[in-house]
């Protein structure tokens, strides 16, 4: 019998991309994820989990924190280099998966559990918040989400009671599903992936969306003004911006910046229905950074999913132990 165990996938890269530059992102240090991660790990402490399994990264996030465990806990370091990239990212959650960790818990932004989901398979996300426009992690504080995370692992709650099942769009071209998005696709006119991130809505041509909550900042935003759809609805949005104006909203696109958007239609997608990107020189942002470049001899679709991650609901799953 496997021992109870959590993985630990932090991004020291996350919160440091150019959004700090063109827009007012926030600045998450090393040292506060350090912090967050230390928190993490007395609420882990506090549960039944027998071990922790952490994803190696260069700036040795984990470090600080794993000196206070005083509880017998076995601390296990994934077998690979450090993670410098976002196919390391998924190699680890792949290995933490097919080592039977009971839940992942993950410091970083929407692209981070992007590449985190794409390995994760079956197994819980609890996402903490360190990134940028941050519409698929919350800001969660760390001891509570160690406590959650302890017992989802456990299993003191049942997967279905505790967690919600995400959405998410998979990507194809030339028939063959190359890559995932959690939040937002949005097919741009730029030609290179250059520094990657999507900040100005002028280049954008449309928008897909697995959902559009109030709370939401950047492309998902948009969505926002036209329908409320939340990460369990069976729904999710196309937006298209080309061709004559028939809406105007205004919207939160990026951190400390608003704009003023004229909408051409919007549509509802529904689950496994797919749809074609028609525009042939450009490029297709997931979750807000670029990653695919459209060139005429590919022929890009994408299609709404409805079994996406697993996603831990901290305050249902500390409602439930009320009383233990």
């Amino acid at each position: 019998m496997s021992k109870t165990s959590v993985g630990i996938i932090a991004n020291p890269s996350a919160g440091k991309d150019i959004r700090r530059l063109v827009a007012h992102g926030r600045v998450v240090s090393n040292q506060e994820k350090s912090n967050v991660l230390r928190r993490v790990f007395a609420g882990i402490n506090s549960t039944e989990v027998e071990q922790l399994v952490v994803m190696p990264d260069p700036s040795g996030l984990s470090r600080p924190g794993l000196s206070d465990i005083d509880n017998g806990m076995e601390v296990v370091h994934l077998d690979m280099p450090p993670a410098t990239h976002q196919g390391a990212t998924t190699k680890a959650s792949s290995l933490m998966a097919e080592m039977g960790v009971g839940c992942i818990v993950t410091l970083g932004g929407d692209g981070t559990n992007r590449v985190v989901a794409k390995g994760c398979g079956e197994v819980p996300i609890l996402p903490i918040s360190t990134g940028t426009n941050n519409v698929f992690p919350k800001m969660t504080e760390g001891t509570l989400a160690g406590i959650a995370a302890g017992n989802v692992a456990s299993r003191h709650i049942p997967i279905t009671e505790s967690c919600k099942r995400s959405k998410k769009i998979n990507i194809y071209v030339n028939g063959k599903l190359t890559d995932i998005s959690l939040v937002d696709v949005a097919v741009t006119t730029q030609m290179f992936l250059g520094a990657r991130a999507v900040w100005d809505p002028k280049v954008i041509d449309s928008v897909f969306l697995t959902r559009s909550e109030p709370l939401s900042i950047g492309l998902s935003s948009i969505g926002a003004k036209l329908k409320t759809i939340y990460i369990d609805d069976p729904e999710g949005m196309a937006i298209n911006f080309t061709g004559k104006p028939k809406i105007i909203i205004s919207a939160p696109v990026a951190p400390g910046i608003v704009e003023k958007l004229s909408i051409s239609s919007w549509y509802q997608m529904k689950p496994n229905e797919f749809h074609s990107v028609n525009v042939q020189n450009g490029t297709v942002a997931l979750d807000g950074e670029r990653e695919v470049e459209l060139l005429p001899d590919r022929r890009v679709e994408i299609a709404l999913d409805i079994n996406g991650p697993y996603v831990v609901d901290v305050e249902t799953v500390l409602k439930g132990l009320s009383g233990r």
